[in-house]
Parts: C-alpha cells; sequence; structure tokens
C-alpha cells in the first residue's frame, strides 16, 4: 500500500469514527474503527489502562453521551504521515444529563481539541493520544468561574 493510499484510508477510518459512532451516539460499531487492544494515553481522570480497547472506549465516551445527547464533533483539520494521523476538532454539546456528579445545566458549550491517531495493519485505530479543553467545556457549563465571573470570597 503506497503512503498516500494508506493516510486516506487512516482519514477515513476517523472519519468514520466520529460520524458514524460518536456523533450518531452508536458505540455498538466501534470494533469497526478500533483495534481491541487499541491503547489510549488520553487524561480522562481514569486509572492508567482503563479506557484502552473497546470497552475503555464505551467506558469514556458513554457518560459523554448520556450527559451530552446532541454531542457533536466537527474535524476543522487532519495532518498525517505514514504513521500517524492528528485532527484538530471542534466539539460541542448541550449539557442535558448528569456529567461528573453535577446535574443538567441546559448549558451549550463549544471547545477545540487535538486527537493523534496511529493505526494497525489492518487500518484499525491501535494507539490514540488526545488533548480536550476540559476548563473551557466547565467554565462554559457555569461548572467553574470564567475570568469575567469573580470567585466567591
Amino acid at each position: 500500500m503506497t503512503t498516500n493510499t494508506m493516510i486516506e484510508r487512516n482519514k477515513t477510518t476517523v472519519q468514520m469514527l466520529i460520524d458514524a459512532v460518536i456523533n450518531a451516539g452508536r458505540m455498538d460499531l466501534c470494533e469497526r474503527y478500533l483495534a481491541s487492544d487499541r491503547i489510549d494515553e488520553q487524561d480522562y481522570g481514569m486509572p492508567h489502562g482503563a479506557a484502552n480497547g473497546h470497552e475503555g472506549f464505551r467506558r469514556v465516551l458513554g457518560p459523554f453521551l448520556q450527559a451530552f445527547p446532541d454531542l457533536h464533533l466537527a474535524i476543522q483539520f487532519m495532518v498525517a504521515d505514514g504513521k500517524k494521523l492528528v485532527v484538530f476538532l471542534e466539539t460541542t454539546g448541550t449539557h442535558r444529563g448528569a456529567f461528573m456528579g453535577v446535574p443538567a445545566t441546559g448549558k451549550r458549550f463549544k471547545v477545540h481539541g487535538v486527537d493523534i491517531f496511529e493505526f494497525n495493519e489492518a487500518g484499525l485505530v491501535s494507539h490514540h493520544i488526545g488533548v480536550f479543553n476540559t476548563f473551557g467545556m466547565l467554565t462554559q457549563l457555569g461548572l467553574i468561574p470564567s475570568a469575567e465571573t469573580p470567585a466567591a470570597a
């Protein structure tokens, strides 16, 4: 497989993971795009390894989909070499269910993040590193004070 063909395959895999699984709320389809032994190195505040594999993906995404049923990821751009794919995303959602023990606020958020993916020979995501603007999300939801909102004395 040529490098360009591999890059296009990898871009398609991530686009489908986002559209068909995350944005559609279809965690049951994650096996189509993720390797069963996928390593996830994003810090979700969970024990090391808890986000790995298919069950780890569901463990992370499930609470987000329950709290933000309209969760939507939009790819802004992708940069690739033969082995890695870097994706800059915009993530939006409305807080409609409990999240991290906090009842729904009804507020919307819009933040950006970066994900780096690696793929196995079959073209499935085998490794993920991500950075998500949790601070921005929590501020927009009113769960932590913003720069405009003075902290209580």
